[in-house]
């Protein structure tokens, strides 16, 4: 019966009328408040049913547009529109400025140099270099004192050195290897005093770490006390100088290591020059009195502080002398130097072991002595130094 109804009404009808009859009956049909009577409503269901079965889909695409575009255009026509006057709007004026430079005169540093950039900075520990003033590498000499500043992050260190054999050329016929009665003393650091380019400590000696013999008698473990101090200053991040000395002060009468006051200057040059690229060489040059200056080759010399402090029995006078050391650093944890201490000339190499812990060994060779006028000596004339230390 609907069928029929729906082909009465549009079989009189052209297409044009057909799509305005649908259009009109949809937008009724949207409009819920209209459908007020559901037999009305339930019949143009069915009508729309027919259209959407029977007319072609071309053309109820182009009728629901025609909808959707008169529901946007009442919209649009229902917009209220005020006039505003233009000169309520707040104008701020625009102050334009001519950059010489957009970026900064600054070297751009790639990625791959920053961990070159960051080991530049060298600073000290002790005998020891310091990275970027964090990390620890190995010793750069034995005796004589480095003049970088003194780094920042370890404010602390334990250090033991000795030697094998007495003081006397030769080992008697005894072992290389053998200890030969030979000599140790123990020096702890406190830097306490650290900036920029400057720090300032005192350092704590003990002439004897064991019980062993010594020129004159035997040595008790802790006599020897003795007190020093160390200032020093960075000149750039690879120089720096350092004025000190150890065993200064003397508390007991029984410190016979020597009054060793120094100034020292210190220069690290990279290989070719290219920051963080190893090897390192390091060169070391200064004048220093005590146990450094027992060589030929002395100045100055004089009663100050009372001697030299290199005897117990006999005082000799504290004289200034020449020392240096050279040292190449193969990595942050290997080296070899090559020192002059005034009484010898040595070789040796320094490691350190570990990756976090800023403990380092140092083993050197004496290769020759002041006594036969630094010529090298025979190989049973040779004697082994050592340092051990440990920072904190």
């Amino acid at each position: 019966m609907m069928l029929i109804y729906s082909l009465l009404i549009l079989r009189n009808l052209d297409l044009s009328e057909i799509e305005f009859f649908l259009k009109k009956e949809i937008k009724k049909l949207i409009n819920l408040e209209n459908l007020k009577n559901i037999f009305v409503a339930r019949r143009k269901v069915k009508i729309i049913t027919f259209f959407l079965l029977f007319v072609p889909t071309f053309y109820q695409k182009q009728i629901f547009s025609d909808i959707s575009f008169n529901k946007h255009q009442s919209e649009i026509d229902n917009i209220k529109w005020k006039k505003t006057n233009s000169e309520e709007i707040e104008k701020k004026d625009i102050i334009w400025q001519k950059l010489e430079k957009i970026f900064p005169n600054k070297e751009i540093i790639r990625y791959q140099d920053l961990p070159k950039k960051n080991k530049e900075d060298i600073s000290s520990l002790n005998r020891s270099l310091v990275f970027n003033n964090k990390k620890v590498g190995p010793d750069i000499s034995w005796l004589v004192p480095p003049g970088f500043k003194w780094n920042s992050n370890y404010k602390f260190d334990t250090s033991v050195r000795g030697h094998s054999g007495r003081f006397e050329k030769g080992r008697k016929g005894k072992s290389f290897w053998g200890w030969n009665e030979g000599d140790a003393v123990g020096q702890f650091y406190y830097q306490f005093l650290n900036n920029e380019k400057t720090s300032f400590g005192l350092n704590y000696g003990i002439r004897s770490v064991y019980f062993g013999n010594a020129t004159g008698g035997s040595t008790s473990v802790g006599e020897g006390q003795s007190l020093g101090f160390r200032i020093d200053r960075k000149i750039s991040p690879t120089e720096g100088f350092a004025f000190g000395a150890e065993q200064l002060l003397h508390f007991d009468g029984l410190t016979d290591t020597g009054r060793d006051i120094y100034l020292t200057l210190s220069k690290a040059k990279w290989s070719n020059n290219k920051t963080g690229e190893f090897p390192l060489d390091i060169y070391t040059f200064g004048f220093a009195t005590g146990r450094m200056a027992e060589g030929n080759i002395k100045f100055l010399c004089s009663n100050l502080l009372g001697g030299s402090g290199t005897e117990i029995n006999h005082q000799r006078r504290l004289c200034w002398a020449p020392v240096f050391s050279i040292s190449r650093v193969f990595s942050e944890n290997f080296s070899t130097f090559f020192e002059y201490n005034s009484k010898w000339f040595l070789l040796g190499s320094s490691i350190k072991p570990f990756h976090e812990i800023p403990l380092r060994g140092t083993f050197a060779v004496q290769i020759s002595d002041h006594i036969d006028n630094y010529k090298l000596n025979k190989f049973d004339e040779l004697k082994w130094v050592f340092r051990l230390s440990l920072g904190f």
